[in-house]
């Protein structure tokens, strides 16, 4: 009735499988009824208007049920308390519609009923008050057999029959009575049920209370708040955006220094010891930003990953972190030695010309004329373009990740004073806002979109070539500026955050907030496809900046112009009988060794990012395939706009929006 799905499963066919349901009839709000889909054979539109909702779930018929049931002949009219006529007349017709049976065909429905006694602790309260129950006492999380909670209305646990063990998870509407207690029979689980449907079939024996506080004697039981992390990287935005600037920074200043040098007599300008210096000191600062970002983001972030890997090995934080490190300063020295080796090709391009001309007159491009490598593709203009082009390596980002026009006022969240927010119970969080005034900080209202360079650009001028207006982001533009300056650390989070995340809308079913009759948001499974693409798009847009500028424009291309100009360089030298490990050629070997390590890289995140994709897709193209182009609406959000007045707004999504 709450619209809560509790699994996806296929149904066994076998000699013991069977299907149960309770015995009175339930009905589903007729707003939440309309929004179901790919449910035909379980709601339906009553004659009197009302929906009917039948909640059927798997069991087996075998020698254990058989001695746990009664079957009861002419229940309905033996016991019609217990057992309602409706309901059996809407369990038949659900059966028909699930397994294609002539509406005239009758069915045989045994009416059961059994008799035990069951000693475990029974905890009854509304959704959110057993959620908070949950996160508080390990003991009752264990008694209950509760692997975790997936916040804010889920619960998964363990459940055990004879040999055999798994997962289940239920969810809750946080706004309604529910009972909650382990099951015993021929398995073994946690087991919840709204209020009145346990009333239906249970009688509650005794009365007991347990005081369970929030102080710090039980901090050690009481589950962490688990923070999102799109409220902390506008923080960690800062940092990135300050690492752009001083990396990139440093890569211009040796560009000028070693240009402008010899006019002043300066020939320590081509010193490499000037490269070696230039690295150092942006990769102290990058790797100091580095830090400093993901102070922001690490306990959010890794509340979510849990387990950090690496070409899918387990591995301790600290190995993590180094290999991470070692990233950064890797990228750092590419982007330095990248704008070294242009100024080198420059001051280089009369002297190496012969071999140049040579070895482009005797390619596949030899019947080009002859200028065409003496006037046009030189030493000189093409490791000058083609550095030219890695930049977009720092343009794009910023073009797309810095605002570019006041963006409007977001909920705001204190990351910087913990002093001034409280977390209780609940799981809510209140904001001081002075003078002992604590105001409900409302997640739902949280946003943190913004207009940028490029969304200006698209609405002027672009718009009406089909390109699409699409917002900047922090957590979007952390990874993208991140990218900009070779953090790795902090670009880590890129992908690993947004898979955990595409992982547990996919694998629990998080669909969009849908405002109740009461006018509190609750968070319901239908829209989770779409809500699952949105993220794997968001994820997407990052990874495909780095193929293009990085491992297409930076190390494809450029990494191919340096490795030929490293050749015809040594053989010149060769000739002139000069040392052939001289401090260039070193320079020049370790920029090519570094450039190939940093593609192995991004080809295995483009692996990963294959892999996030060809999974996602198999769990949604069913729902695709059959929505097909429909415009009717397939999911709605609704989200709260202004956190003062808490007005809502409503964001509906078609087969086609999907498609």
């Amino acid at each position: 009735p709450t619209a809560k799905r509790e699994n996806n499963h296929d149904l066994l066919h076998n000699a013991e499988a069977g299907l149960i349901a309770f015995t009175r009839p339930q009905t589903m709000e007729s707003e939440l009824a309309k929004l179901q889909f790919g449910v035909d054979p379980f709601v339906w539109q009553r004659e009197d208007g009302s929906h009917a909702v039948v909640q059927t779930w798997p069991v087996e018929i075998n020698e254990a049920f058989h001695e746990s049931f009664e079957v009861v002949q002419n229940a309905q009219t033996a016991d019609p308390k217990l057992f309602d006529q409706k309901a059996l007349d809407e369990f038949k017709r659900a059966m028909r519609k699930l397994f294609q049976l002539e509406d005239t065909e009758d069915l045989t429905v045994w009416s059961v009923k059994r008799n035990r006694r069951n000693d475990c602790p029974l905890y009854v309260g509304t959704g959110k008050e057993l959620m908070a129950m949950l996160r508080i006492s390990k003991q009752i999380r264990d008694d209950l057999m509760i692997k975790s909670l997936v916040e804010p209305d889920k619960i998964e646990c363990q459940w055990k029959c004879e040999d055999r063990a798994g997962e289940q998870f239920f969810a809750l509407d946080l706004t309604k009575p529910y009972c909650l207690y382990l099951k015993k029979g021929w398995d073994t689980m946690a087991c919840v049920k709204l209020k009145n449907q346990f009333e239906w079939d249970s009688v509650p024996v005794g009365l007991a209370t347990t005081a369970l506080q929030l102080d710090a004697g039980n901090a050690k039981e009481t589950l962490p708040f688990v923070m999102d992390l799109d409220w902390f990287v506008p923080e960690a935005y800062k940092w990135t955006l300050r690492s752009s600037g001083f990396v990139w920074t440093c890569a211009m200043v040796t560009v000028v220094l070693r240009w402008c040098g010899p006019a002043f007599g300066w020939d320590w300008v081509d010193n490499p010891l000037v490269l070696m210096g230039a690295t150092v000191i942006a990769g102290a600062y990058a790797t100091y930003a580095d830090f400093s970002a993901m102070k922001w983001c690490i306990v959010p972030w890794l509340q979510k990953v849990k387990k950090l890997a690496l070409m899918r090995c387990t591995m301790p934080f600290h190995c993590f972190l180094v290999i991470q490190l070692s990233g950064t300063w890797l990228q750092i020295f590419t982007i330095q030695n990248n704008a070294w080796l242009m100024v080198t090709a420059s001051k280089e391009n009369d002297a190496l010309m012969d071999l140049w001309l040579y070895l482009w007159e005797h390619s596949t491009y030899g019947m080009l004329p002859h200028s065409t490598w003496t006037k046009w593709i030189t030493p000189k203009s093409g490791m000058f373009f083609f550095w030219l082009v890695s930049t977009l390596q720092l343009t794009w980002p910023l073009m797309t990740s810095v605002p570019w026009s006041r963006s409007e006022q977001r909920a705001s969240f204190p990351t910087r004073n913990a002093d001034d927010a409280r977390v209780n119970e609940y799981a809510e969080i209140s904001i001081s806002r002075g003078q002992g005034n604590w105001v409900k900080f409302v997640p739902e209202a949280f946003y943190d979109d913004f207009n940028t360079l490029w969304t200006e650009l698209v609405e002027m001028v672009l718009e009406v070539l089909g390109f699409p207006v699409i917002k900047g982001h922090y957590r979007e533009s952390v990874a993208n500026l991140a990218l900009a300056s070779g953090l790795r650390y902090t670009g880590s989070m890129s992908l690993s955050y947004p898979k955990q995340r595409i992982d547990e809308i996919v694998k629990f079913k998080h669909g969009y907030t849908v405002k109740t009759p009461d006018g509190t948001l609750e968070p319901l499974p239908h829209g989770w496809e779409m809500r699952a693409l949105k993220e794997f798009q968001r994820l997407v847009r990052c990874h495909r900046n780095r193929v293009v500028f990085i491992t297409f424009l930076k190390l494809a291309l450029q990494m191919n112009l340096q490795i030929t100009f490293i050749i015809i360089r040594r053989i010149h030298q060769k000739r002139l009988g000069l040392d052939v490990l001289s401090h260039n050629n070193v320079i020049g070997i370790i920029s090519v060794a570094s450039l190939l390590l940093t593609f192995g890289v991004e080809l295995l995140d483009i692996i990963r990012v294959t892999r996030i994709f060809l999974n996602l897709r198999s769990a949604v193209i069913g729902t695709v395939l059959k929505l097909g182009d429909s415009s009717k609406a397939y999911a709605s959000h609704d989200f709260i706009v202004d956190e003062e007045d808490a007005s809502i707004q409503t964001i509906l999504h078609s087969g086609r929006d999907l498609k």
